[in-house]
């Protein structure tokens, strides 16, 4: 009795008797509103009531009494608002009961404490709902339960028990998730992970600790950018991972080392780096006989912002054909053997005479700069320079930082203290009318410095990397320039170590913590002041 546009449904009125043959009633996609006290009572064997797509925005007290034998309760695509603790009193036999797709403002403490028998729930849309306590719900968690899948929204905390399976959705911009609640699962087998941001998480390796029983775990689009396996190490059960990540992602050398139980590893679609650190994955998948790879053949890479089969790339980038460079390096050696003969016979004199001629000429014009930069060290020329300088430094931040800029770092260098410190902030020095990458340029090369802002968003954004781009390029080509880099939050030498000239300069500069303690501060401000004033040495 589906797609009748039915308003109600009163099957158990007075006079209609028991219907005693009856076990499935479907009437999904029609208008009923609202489900009545014993509106079901006369079907006393019924096994699956079917009520997904309708209008309905109330259940009425009793509403599915009588229902003992009912193992199947289909309530998703409605307008329930709220779940009262008697709503499925009568329902002991139920295994089956889908409540998703309702905006549910409210639910009373214990409205599952008599499914015993539950094996699948779904349940959402909760925009209402802050605080989410699972073991309240159903004082005791059924045993038998093998999916809870929870629909969360915006600042919803879900505080989780113990359960065999577990499938979380969630929005990656709004949901709050706590990661190390989950490596308190210790008997979880079956974890499903879909659209969450694991990329905010100050240390997501830990998130995967203790779950020594989990056989099955699922990542769909969870921003991981990387997988190592450290991550791994105490999923000595798993049989099967999937992946899904249209975010670039990195897999370590290794990995899968501490699974020794895997036997299948699906890839549904993973955008990964084309980077020489993922080439690994193509020899273990050829080598792995326990471990079936799945998919492999259809996975792509992110090489300059395009996109490229991930198995050719892989191989033109990391693999080379060892027979080609025997060829190469032999070609290469006779042909120079070869050349350095007649050249020795035919042009040894000749070249001789144009080097000598070369090498004067060379020194006269080195020996003419060298009188000129001694003249004009003499005469002050270095004045000059330090009139070209507008700015005692150029600030490179993201836009989402801001607020930390304007708010903190201006005010203390420009404003308080002594020297008073001229900054250049591109929101309020960049001139009208100019383009991005000339402002760009012009305010770097009219700093003294450059204080670049680190953080994950600094990382991801264009401009940021152009900006540091420019700023090492004249690093190295004046040796008075200094780059000085604050990290306003804490980052992972993983996340550093897939942008190699910010990586290479942690390693050989030394940089500046924004420290938690405010008390700590005060240094903080003294030591960059202190460094950005100075002249001539390198932080």
């Amino acid at each position: 009795m589906a797609h009748v546009e039915l308003t109600t449904a009163p099957f158990c009125a007075a006079g209609n008797g028991t219907m005693w043959n009856l076990t499935t009633l479907g009437l999904w996609h029609n208008q009923l509103t609202v489900i009545t006290t014993k509106q079901f009572a006369c079907m006393p064997v019924l096994e699956q009531l079917l009520l997904n797509d309708n209008w309905i925005k109330s259940l009425e007290p009793g509403a599915f009494t009588g229902l003992f034998h009912l193992k199947v309760l289909k309530l998703n695509s409605n307008r329930i608002k709220v779940l009262a603790v008697n709503d499925f009193d009568s329902l002991r036999a139920l295994e089956v009961l889908l409540i998703d797709n309702n905006v549910i403002e409210n639910i009373e403490h214990g409205v599952f404490r008599n499914q015993a028998e539950l094996r699948e729930l779904t349940l959402g849309r909760l925009e209402y709902v802050y605080t989410l306590h699972l073991s309240v719900l159903f004082y005791g968690f059924p045993e038998k339960m093998q999916r809870l899948c929870i629909d969360a929204h915006y600042g919803t905390n879900i505080y989780i028990g113990s359960i065999e399976s577990l499938e979380v959705l969630g929005n990656p911009e709004k949901v709050y998730i706590n990661y190390n609640g989950i490596s308190k699962l210790r008997y979880l087998k079956r974890l499903k992970l879909i659209n969450l941001n694991f990329s905010n998480h100050t240390n997501p390796d830990m998130t995967f600790w203790n779950l020594k029983l989990l056989r099955i775990l699922v990542l769909y689009n969870c921003r991981l950018s990387f997988l190592t396996k450290r991550m791994f190490r105490d999923l000595q059960s798993l049989e099967l991972l999937r992946l899904h990540s249209v975010s670039p992602l990195i897999l370590h050398d290794g990995m899968f080392d501490v699974l020794p139980a895997l036997r299948e590893f699906v890839l549904d679609r993973v955008d990964f780096r084309c980077d020489c650190e993922n080439s690994w994955l193509l020899e273990w998948a050829e080598s792995s006989r326990r471990v079936q790879v799945i998919y492999m053949q259809y996975q792509r890479c992110i090489l300059q912002y395009e996109k490229w089969n991930f198995l050719a790339t892989m191989e033109k980038l990391c693999q080379t054909d060892v027979q080609y460079l025997c060829y190469l390096g032999t070609a290469g050696t006779i042909t120079l053997l070869v050349s350095a003969s007649v050249a020795y016979r035919f042009a040894y004199w000749p070249c001789v005479v144009l080097f000598f001629r070369l090498r004067g000429y060379v020194e006269r014009k080195i020996g003419r700069r060298r009188r000129k930069r001694r003249r004009a060290r003499q005469e002050g020329d270095y004045m000059e320079e330090e009139e070209e300088m507008k700015y005692d430094a150029f600030v490179s931040f993201s836009s989402h930082d801001e607020a930390w800029v304007f708010g903190e770092l201006a005010p203390r260098l420009e404003e308080q203290g002594h020297p008073r410190l001229r900054l250049c902030l591109h929101n309020r020095d960049f001139e009208v009318g100019k383009g991005i990458v000339d402002n760009i340029a012009e305010s770097i090369y009219s700093s003294r410095h450059t204080v670049c802002v680190l953080t994950r968003r600094y990382l991801r954004s264009d401009w940021c990397g152009l900006e540091m781009r420019m700023a090492t390029h004249r690093l190295l080509e004046e040796q008075k320039h200094r780059l000085i880099l604050i990290f306003l939050e804490h980052i992972s030498p993983f996340e550093l170590s897939a942008f190699h000239r910010l990586a290479k300069l942690v390693k050989s500069h030394t940089y500046l913590d924004w420290p938690q303690d405010e008390s700590e501060r005060i240094h903080f401000w003294e030591r960059l002041r202190r460094n950005i004033a100075a002249e001539g040495r390198v932080i």
